[in-house]
């Protein structure tokens, strides 16, 4: 669940040419800091950002679900922000069942809005400014494009406002009900060349309430401690050195005694002689696994949240070890598949979609996505064509062919549909009315249990 929620036009995080980061990003950073330093550790407090949804995309089931978690949301208004649908519905989820909004909403302007301008719930709380008006009546944005450490008023400001927001998420934490233990893994801080697998890696597993030690990608000193509090020792690496720091992460936790999982891809090179006799040795050990990035996730959450073995115990973990099922389809029936994920959700399943809004990389990314991740693959097809359908089922079983565990296909098929004459072997055909009722769904389940 996180503390803090943000919420930002995409328009005003783009990057000046040189730069590798947006203003938001820069700011969000440098808030961050100064909320841990007064908080005292950074795993005291959880923050969401969503760096790729874009303006014309839609507020995402996911998205949802972390507004409506989160305690406080932080806002950064601007031209942008107003003119964006889903900003604003951002701030309507929130606030849906907000009685004050006061200390649980924070405004960060980033040029000048009028009172009337701004949605009425914003209009009586405190903005903080961070721009500045010239001798000229112009408007200028204060650290823009990249802070400075000369600029005065935006790290005066950025203290301000994170003084607050200390104070609110220590009020949070010492009035919150102590939540049950989770699941909590040592995750290594990697270099930067690994630093995305150790993105997707934290974000897989905390979709199954499996929590990451430590949070941030930085060697602060304290291993012993972090991994002291977590079950497992999971370390990505690659055929970088990194003056031995992997080596002295994989020692500590042997000494430790905690079970170890270590990744690298399986073509990487490692046998080249430039290489240390200790890293070659650390790469060919019994606890690495040699797989796509997908099974290794998949191997992880298997060890950290085994199968229960009986009784009471299955039953009170059961729901946290469902099935992740893809449930694909082309443009045309992706309504269709929408209705049929939600109604899966209702019954304590995962999901994945395609998601069809964005450039055609966005697109294939998250089909291949849901390629590589699901459990079970549902293909359901009420109008789209039959070649478009017949393509994905190709390309599914390319990509499922290449894995050590296949999952199964299950095809949902309306009776008015297209007939297909592309059928893979081994799949599933259950005929639908359309609608995805309760003997659709009773039916589709029996098929995944047999």
């Amino acid at each position: 669940m996180p503390d803090i929620f943000i919420s930002y036009a995409h328009r005003d995080n783009q990057p000046v040419s040189g730069e590798q980061k947006g203003w938001v990003t820069h700011f969000v950073n440098n808030l961050f800091n100064e909320v841990s330093r007064k908080i005292g550790r950074v795993e005291h407090y959880q923050s969401w950002m969503d760096y790729c949804l874009k303006g014309s995309d839609e507020v995402t089931p996911e998205i949802e679900k972390q507004l409506s978690d989160a305690y406080a949301l932080v806002i950064f208004l601007s031209s942008g922000w107003l003119a964006s649908e889903w900003c604003r519905r951002e701030l309507a989820i929130f606030t849906k069942n907000l009685k004050q909004p006061k200390g649980r909403v924070f405004v960060i302007e980033l040029d000048r809005i009028n009172r009337d301008e701004k949605p009425i719930i914003l209009q009586e709380l405190r903005a903080y400014r961070f721009w500045r008006e010239t001798d000229e009546k112009k408007v200028r944005q204060l650290g823009y494009p990249v802070p400075q450490t000369t600029d005065s008023s935006y790290y005066d400001r950025l203290a301000d406002l994170s003084n607050e927001l200390a104070s609110v998420i220590k009020y949070k934490n010492s009035t919150a009900e102590k939540a049950p233990l989770k699941a909590t893994v040592y995750v290594a801080p990697v270099n930067d060349a690994l630093y995305e697998h150790r993105e997707r890696l934290i974000s897989e597993l905390r979709q199954f309430s499996i929590d990451v030690l430590p949070r941030n990608n930085e060697l602060d000193g304290n291993m012993d401690v972090a991994l002291a509090q977590c079950s497992h020792f999971v370390q990505l690496l690659d055929a970088s050195w990194t003056m031995g720091v992997p080596f002295r992460q994989y020692e500590v936790a042997l000494k430790s005694g905690k079970p170890v999982m270590q990744w690298r891809d399986a073509q990487l090179e490692y046998a080249a002689d430039k290489l240390r006799e200790e890293h070659k040795a650390l790469l060919q050990g019994k606890t690495v696994i040699a797989a796509p990035m997908s099974d290794f996730i998949r191997q992880v959450r298997a060890m950290v949240l085994p199968e229960p073995k009986s009784g009471d115990e299955e039953s009170a973990q059961r729901r946290s070890l469902e099935p992740m099922i893809f449930v694909h389809a082309c443009q045309d029936d992706f309504n269709h598949a929408y209705h049929v994920a939600k109604r899966l959700k209702e019954k304590g399943y995962g999901y994945l979609l395609p998601r069809y809004s964005g450039d055609a990389e966005r697109i294939r990314k998250s089909i291949t996505r849901g390629y590589e991740l699901c459990d079970v693959m549902l293909m359901v097809q009420q109008c789209g064509p039959a070649e478009v359908v017949e393509d994905f089922l190709s390309d599914a079983r390319v990509h499922i062919l290449k894995r050590d565990k296949k999952p199964p296909i299950l095809f949902c098929q309306c009776r008015e549909a297209e007939e297909l004459y592309f059928v893979p072997p081994g799949m599933s055909i259950l005929v639908c009315d359309g609608q995805f009722d309760e003997n659709c769904v009773d039916k589709f389940l029996r098929e995944i249990d047999a």
